[in-house]
């Protein structure tokens, strides 16, 4: 009677401890991503954004998430962003067509590193839709341009050598010195002709003898 009565005060002890939740031993686990993984976007993404079931470590130097293109380039932009779950990463316009993997290595909530690689392609539409406009060139803006460039070529030295004014506006002062010289020395010349020519002695008795 006493084994039987001991048995009937352990059992519910017993019970008790099989019942009762087991202590979790696993480590956090990604449960999403945006990019999901082995997705074909027709969007260029701005953004990857990981999900893990228990909110990771913020900060230090353990968590990084990179994202290589197809050109084998890194488009990952800025800081991670933690928000609870979440962690995010911008990324820089992404202009060639192809498959790009996310490496992504962040520290979970029991300290133990958590680390995968996934991937997504984006489509040729994708990267047209996105890529930036070029401005049409205006036919009206054109032709004026073409206006204002023949009145350029007008303004060569060609028609600049045609142009009288433009030739005596070209004329050094050292030629315009030398002009005046030579001009003086000329009317110098002239005038000691004169003197002499007048100052001759048979120049007086032949015009006396003319008035006689």
């Amino acid at each position: 009677m006493r084994k039987l009565h001991t048995a009937a005060l352990i059992a519910p002890f017993a019970a008790a401890l099989l019942l009762a939740p087991a202590p979790a031993f696993a480590h956090d686990v990604l449960t999403g991503s945006n990019p999901k993984d082995e997705e074909t976007l027709d969007t260029v993404p701005e953004e990857v954004v990981l999900t893990f079931n228990n909110s990771p470590m913020e900060g230090g130097s353990g968590s990084a998430v990179v994202v290589t293109g197809p050109d084998g380039e890194e488009h990952q932009e800025g800081d991670l962003t933690f928000d609870g779950t979440d962690v995010s990463v911008g990324l820089a316009p992404l202009a060639e067509a192809g498959e790009y993997s996310i490496a992504f290595r962040v520290v979970s909530s029991d300290g133990h590193p958590i680390q995968d690689t996934l991937t997504f392609s984006v489509t040729e539409d994708a990267v047209a839709a996105a890529a930036p406009e070029e401005p049409e060139e205006d036919p009206a803006g054109a032709e004026e341009e073409a206006g204002e460039n023949a009145e350029t070529v007008d303004e060569s030295p060609a028609a600049a050598e045609e142009d009288p004014a433009a030739q005596e506006s070209g004329t050094s002062p050292v030629m315009v010195l030398a002009g005046i010289v030579v001009a003086v020395a000329a009317i110098g010349a002239v005038v000691l002709v004169v003197v002499r020519m007048r100052n001759r002695p048979g120049t007086g008795s032949g015009e006396g003898s003319a008035q006689k």
